[in-house]
């Protein structure tokens, strides 16, 4: 038997003993049982404390700010975990108008909870930020009106507890995510600023999507609001 091999004689594994820092025992050593049992006990109690603290403290660093959008005030705002606004900026909706997103082809902008789920910089709209819609709530009001079928559903809460991108191509629809103008034109520019012209998407100018990029990060969440 080898040295990290658990068995009845109750030997214990050398690795135990070199991350606990005490002398490993010679092949054959019969440790006593209660001694064995207290020693694997308070290794894997800090184990287990270490791997809380370290998660805690990367939450902390990770988790300081999320988005808020408002369709109605056609704003985007940064917001830092103490509710102080770090960043606003207009926007423009999806032209399907207020209201939530029901279905593939509304063009309306999805209300509700959803996530930083992917960036592609080589956009027709200059620069995409993907979103994992649908949500559950989307997926659930689907399944109900039978929009999708019950593997559709499935795999869409999967996907989400996987933090994954969810089915994209059901009757729910998706790309829905930030994106700049493209193209700046002076015509464009004006279209922007004074109507929702969107297929579903938020949209802002090329260079607050640059700027907005520094807040974001896969993961971080995003809140619409109608």
């Amino acid at each position: 038997m080898s040295n990290t091999d658990l068995s009845d004689s109750g030997e214990l594994p050398a690795e135990i003993f070199q991350k606990m820092g005490s002398q490993i025992p010679k092949l054959g050593t019969v440790v006593d049982k209660k001694y064995y049992s207290m020693l694997i006990l308070s290794f894997l109690m800090n184990a287990l404390i270490s791997t809380i603290l370290v998660s805690d403290v990367l939450a902390a660093e990770e988790i300081t700010h999320h988005i808020l959008i408002s369709k109605s005030s056609r704003q985007l705002s940064v917001i830092s975990t103490e509710g102080v606004t770090l960043r606003t900026y207009s926007i423009a909706s999806g032209r399907g108008g207020p209201g939530d997103k029901y279905r593939l082809g509304d063009q309306k902008t999805p209300t509700g909870r959803y996530k930083v789920a992917g960036f592609k910089s080589n956009s027709d709209f200059f620069y995409f930020i993907r979103l994992n819609y649908p949500n559950e709530n989307d997926a659930r009001r689907g399944f109900r009106d039978r929009l999708i079928n019950k593997r559709q559903y499935d795999a869409i809460l999967e996907a989400l507890d996987s933090d994954m991108t969810p089915p994209q191509d059901t009757k729910l629809g998706g790309a829905i995510g930030i994106h700049g103008i493209g193209d700046e034109s002076q015509a464009k520019i004006n279209m922007h600023n004074t109507l929702d012209w969107t297929q579903g998407c938020i949209a802002l100018r090329n260079h607050e999507v640059e700027e907005l990029l520094a807040f974001l990060s896969v993961g971080i969440h995003v809140v619409i609001k109608d």
